[in-house]
């Protein structure tokens, strides 16, 4: 269920240089809200529409110009599709740039055409990650998506020519106060080592 909260994104979080979600160094924005509630969903910390960082979208968009030597941008969460017209002002208003566009949703491609939105989509993104999260059909052998439903879709006018891998990555971040965020699509083994990491107070 879409939410509106004006020109500003709710934000989840924020990694202006990633490896993981696409070709090259991306920056990544998770949106914050998603009523698709997936069972076994990596973030579900992040289902709820409660207020969690207010942005302006054009604030995020200064920012990521901001931002040196990407290659990309990247969008999932929660679901960007669920703050629609802020995803697509933004999506739109980096189509003119040499940075490409990812974006990751949980709607099927069918739905993204009865929802009147596959047609933007496709003029403004080079590759949309779509389908649900599907824990019966989790894998950790095939780079950008985290269960074997789920299909790359690359728009007619695509400026990505890289295709996933049969590998999974991950990243481990360490906060400057030595808090611990792992990312990607890790399998259970790295998940509990990461977990029994010490953390600095």
């Amino acid at each position: 269920m879409a939410k509106d909260y004006g020109e500003y994104f709710n934000v989840a979080h924020i990694e202006p240089e990633s490896h993981i979600y696409g070709p090259g160094k991306r920056f990544v924005v998770w949106l914050q809200g998603c009523s698709l509630a997936c069972e076994g969903c990596w973030n579900q910390d992040m289902w709820s529409v409660r207020e969690k960082k207010l942005v302006h979208r054009q604030q995020l968009l200064d920012e990521i110009h901001r931002t040196p030597d990407i290659d990309g941008v990247t969008l999932l969460g929660g679901e960007p599709l669920q703050q629609p017209n802020n995803t697509l002002w933004l999506l739109t208003h980096l189509h003119a740039q040499a940075l490409t566009r990812i974006l990751y949703t949980g709607y099927e491609l069918d739905e993204l055409v009865a929802m009147g939105l596959l047609d933007h989509i496709n003029r403004v993104t080079d590759l949309v990650i779509y389908g649900r999260y599907q824990r019966e059909n989790r894998q950790i052998n095939l780079q950008w998506s985290g269960s074997s439903n789920q299909g790359y879709h690359y728009p007619p006018a695509s400026r990505i020519e890289a295709r996933p891998s049969a590998t999974t990555e991950i990243e481990i971040i360490i906060s400057d106060n030595g808090a611990v965020r792992l990312l990607g699509y890790p399998d259970e083994v790295i998940r509990d080592i990461v977990d029994q990491l010490p953390v600095s107070s």
